[in-house]
C-alpha cells in the first residue's frame, strides 16, 4: 500500500512539473482630472481632461518559465468641456523570465507610440516611481518610446547577491520635434550586494548610459557607488552611499544654450535614505525619507547637469478598505561643474486616497500640486496643479492544463 502510494504521488509531482498555467488580468480605469491649464489649451485658470486607460494582460508558466504579454493603451480626452481633443497613446509590454535554481533571467520589450502628455504633473515614463517631477511641461506631443532590457540576477549564497542588466533605449519626439528631441542609445546596470551580518550590508554598483540625440548633442554618463545598508532595528533600516560620476556632452549650438564643443566632467555622487515603518495611534504607517545628489541627464535639452533631490512620502492602511499615501519633494540643479541648467527647480507635493471594497472595484482620489522654475530662460516660476478622482474594475483568473 505504501509502495502504491508512494507511486501515485511520483505520477501527480510529474504531471504538475509539466503542467502549464495560462492566467489573464484585465483592467479599465476612468480618471476624471480637474487642473491647470497647459500649452496648447483653450480654457484660462482651470480646465479638465477625461482619461482612459484599459488593460489586458496575458500569462502562460510552465516549469520555472513565465511568458508575459500586455497591450495598455492610454487615451485621453483633452478638455472635452470646450474643444475636445483625443490623445492616444498605444502601449505594450513583452517579457520572458526564467528562473533558476539561485538566479533569474529576465528578457523583456516595451513600446509606445500615439501622443503623450509631456510635463511636471506626469513621471516620464521609466522614471524611478520615488524620483521627482522634472521642470520643463510641453503639453501634448508625438511620442515614441522603446525599452529592450536583459537582466540576470544570482544569488552564490545567503550572503551574495548579483544583479546584471543591459539594454537599448529610444525615446522623444518621432516627427523631429526640438522641444523633445529624439534620443536613442544603450544602459547597462550591475551590482554586488554583501551582507556583512545580520543586520549590515554593502552595496556596490555601477551604472552606464549613452545617448544619442536628433539635434547632434550626445551625451554619456558612468556612475560607480558604494553604499552601506543597516537594519537599525526591526522597524528601521537606512542606507549612505558616496561615489563619483564621469560625464561626456557633446553640445550643440541652441537658442539662450550654453557655447557648443565636447566636455568632459567629474561629479560627485551621493545618496541617503531612511524608512521606518509607525504606528501612532495603533495606525500602521510606513515612512521614508531620502536625497540624491548626482548627474542629471535632461532629456529636453541634451544636457547633463548636478542635480539634488530630496523626497519623503508616507502611506498607510487606515482600514481593510482604505489607504492613504503623501509626498513632498524637490529636484534642484546645483552650481557644481558647469552648471548649464543651474537653478532649474521643481517642487511637489501630492496626497491621495484609495478605497477598494471588494477585489474587483477601486476609487482613488488624488491631489497634486508642483512649482517650476527655470532662471536661465528669464520666466517667472509656474505654478501646476491637479486633483483627479479615478474608477478602476478589475478581474483576473489562471488555468492549467
Amino acid at each position: 500500500m505504501s509502495a502504491r502510494a508512494a507511486t501515485v504521488c511520483c505520477a501527480l509531482l510529474a504531471v504538475d512539473a509539466a503542467a502549464a498555467v495560462a492566467g489573464y488580468e484585465v483592467s479599465a480605469t476612468t480618471t476624471v482630472s480637474t487642473r491647470s491649464p497647459l500649452p496648447g489649451d483653450v480654457a484660462v485658470g482651470a480646465t479638465t481632461d477625461l482619461q482612459l486607460d484599459p488593460s489586458a494582460t496575458g500569462t502562460l508558466a510552465w516549469g520555472r518559465t513565465v511568458l508575459l504579454l500586455r497591450y495598455a493603451p492610454q487615451l485621453i480626452i483633452r478638455e472635452p468641456q470646450v474643444a475636445a481633443r483625443v490623445l492616444p497613446l498605444h502601449h505594450g509590454v513583452a517579457s520572458f523570465t526564467h528562473r533558476f535554481a539561485r538566479a533569474s533571467l529576465l528578457l523583456s520589450e516595451e513600446a509606445s507610440y500615439g501622443v503623450a502628455d509631456i510635463g511636471s504633473l506626469r513621471l516620464p515614463a521609466g522614471g524611478r516611481p520615488t524620483g521627482v517631477f522634472e521642470v520643463q511641461t510641453l503639453g501634448a506631443v508625438p511620442y515614441v518610446r522603446s525599452a529592450s532590457l536583459l537582466a540576470f540576477d544570482a544569488t552564490p549564497d545567503d550572503g551574495v547577491s548579483l544583479f546584471f542588466s543591459a539594454g537599448y533605449l529610444l525615446s522623444g519626439d518621432p516627427t523631429g520635434g526640438l522641444q523633445l528631441p529624439l534620443q536613442f542609445g544603450p544602459v547597462g546596470t550591475a551590482s554586488l550586494r554583501l551582507r556583512v551580518d545580520r543586520r549590515l550590508g554593502l552595496l556596490t554598483g555601477a551604472q552606464a548610459s549613452h545617448a544619442w540625440f536628433n539635434t547632434g548633442a550626445e551625451q554619456s554618463i558612468a556612475l560607480l557607488t558604494e553604499t552601506v545598508e543597516w537594519q537599525a532595528t526591526r522597524a528601521t533600516s537606512l542606507s549612505l552611499g558616496g561615489g563619483v560620476g564621469v560625464t561626456r556632452e557633446r553640445v550643440v549650438a541652441m537658442e539662450g544654450g550654453p557655447l557648443p564643443g565636447l566636455f568632459s566632467e567629474v561629479l560627485p555622487v551621493a545618496s541617503a535614505s531612511v524608512s521606518s515603518s509607525l504606528q501612532p495611534g495603533g495606525t500602521p504607517v510606513q515612512v521614508q525619507l531620502s536625497a540624491l545628489l548626482s548627474p542629471f541627464a535632461d532629456r529636453f535639452t541634451g544636457l547633463v547637469y548636478e542635480r539634488l533631490e530630496g523626497r519623503a512620502s508616507a502611506t498607510s492602511r487606515l482600514t481593510r478598505e482604505l489607504s492613504a499615501s503623501a509626498a513632498a519633494g524637490t529636484g534642484y540643479a546645483i552650481p557644481i561643474g558647469r552648471a548649464q541648467q543651474a537653478g532649474d527647480s521643481a517642487t511637489f507635493g501630492e496626497a491621495s486616497l484609495r478605497w477598494e471594497p471588494s477585489s474587483w472595484l477601486a476609487l482613488v482620489g488624488t491631489g497634486r500640486f508642483v512649482w517650476t522654475e527655470q532662471p536661465r530662460t528669464g520666466q517667472p516660476g509656474q505654478a501646476l496643479w491637479a486633483v483627479t478622482i479615478a474608477a478602476v474594475v478589475r478581474d483576473r483568473d489562471t488555468t492549467a492544463f
